[in-house]
């Protein structure tokens, strides 16, 4: 017998919902959670990085839902994942569940002023620009969460992850996109001061190892080609795949990085870099703060952006 509401308000009549049914045991959430994840994105591993989780816990997520309904949810190939008949008619439901709980949990915070911005950010950007002013951001921004992630991708990117904002370094020019400029990119190079010490001129960087921050080498090439060195070749020295380790690589010796002074301000001060040249180069590129143009709207990326102009402006 389905046990009776008890619910004195309006519009619970008697046996209005079947309580018995509602608290039945059920798999947990974060089960639904990672079962729509890899529908959506047809693989365990990008699923469990969209997710910070394990492929393996993903994975045994999915088989704890399987277990629970007696079904295969999945066709697995090597290609990626395909859902089956029974976990498409899963999916619509467990989206449509979903779907209600985040609107609830946005009304909820929207009614009581809070709101929750996630941003995906360079990793140095983040580790030697936004950190030193994140009391400044999150003062400005008393009743937003910040949700931080970082990449060394340059693309904005969102249509794999839920990203509100993305700040990007490039151009300032991509399709569909509002790009609310932060500062223009300006290279120098840097290095400890043993090895600045030994820089006389500009010709004795070709005696000296050459740190790149990017594959492609652009940044010294940049730079060498606006102080007009042409007898020193960019295509030698070590490559890194971000600033971060390419200035880290320069203060522990091991040759000289070209970047940003903004990235570098906390080692310039304290002297455990020194930029040997007073020559600052613009390469064209500069930090934006980029979301889609749907989004401009929204009070908590209006206020996001004005923060980060004005904190960017005071430098």
């Amino acid at each position: 017998m389905t046990e009776q509401t008890k619910n004195p308000q309006p519009g619970y009549a008697a046996r209005a919902y079947p309580l018995a049914d509602l608290t039945r045991a059920l798999p947990p959430l974060t089960a639904f959670q990672a079962f729509v994840a890899a529908a959506e994105l047809g693989s365990f591993n990008r699923a469990a990085e969209h997710l910070c989780r394990t492929q393996g816990a993903v994975s045994r997520q999915v088989q704890q839902l399987e277990a629970h309904y007696r079904c295969a949810l999945f066709v697995r190939r090597p290609s990626g994942l395909t859902l089956t008949t029974e976990g498409g008619a899963l999916l619509t439901v467990a989206v449509d569940v979903l779907t209600q709980l985040a609107r609830h949990a946005h009304a909820h915070a929207h009614a009581h002023g809070m709101s929750t911005l996630t941003v995906r950010l360079p990793s140095t950007f983040a580790i030697r620009w936004l950190l030193p002013r994140l009391s400044a951001l999150n003062h400005a921004l008393p009743r937003t969460e910040l949700r931080i992630h970082t990449s060394a991708d340059d693309m904005p990117d969102f249509a794999d992850a839920d990203f509100d904002a993305i700040v990007v370094r490039g151009t300032g020019s991509w399709a569909g996109m509002a790009a609310i400029p932060l500062f223009d990119e300006c290279l120098t190079p840097m290095c400890t001061r043993e090895t600045g010490a030994s820089l006389k001129s500009i010709a004795d960087l070709a005696h000296v190892t050459l740190l790149h921050p990017a594959r492609n080498r652009d940044e010294w090439r940049c730079w060498l080609d606006a102080v007009g060195a042409t007898r020193i070749d960019p295509g030698t020295g070590l490559v890194f795949d971000t600033l971060e380790l390419t200035l880290t690589a320069a203060a522990q010796g091991h040759g000289v990085a070209i970047g940003d002074p903004r990235m570098a301000a906390d080692r310039l001060e304290a002297g455990t870099l020194v930029a040997p040249f007073p020559d600052v180069v613009r390469n064209g590129l500069g930090y934006y703060l980029v979301y889609p143009v749907q989004r401009a709207a929204q009070p908590a990326i209006q206020a996001l952006a004005e923060v980060l102009t004005r904190l960017a402006r005071e430098g």
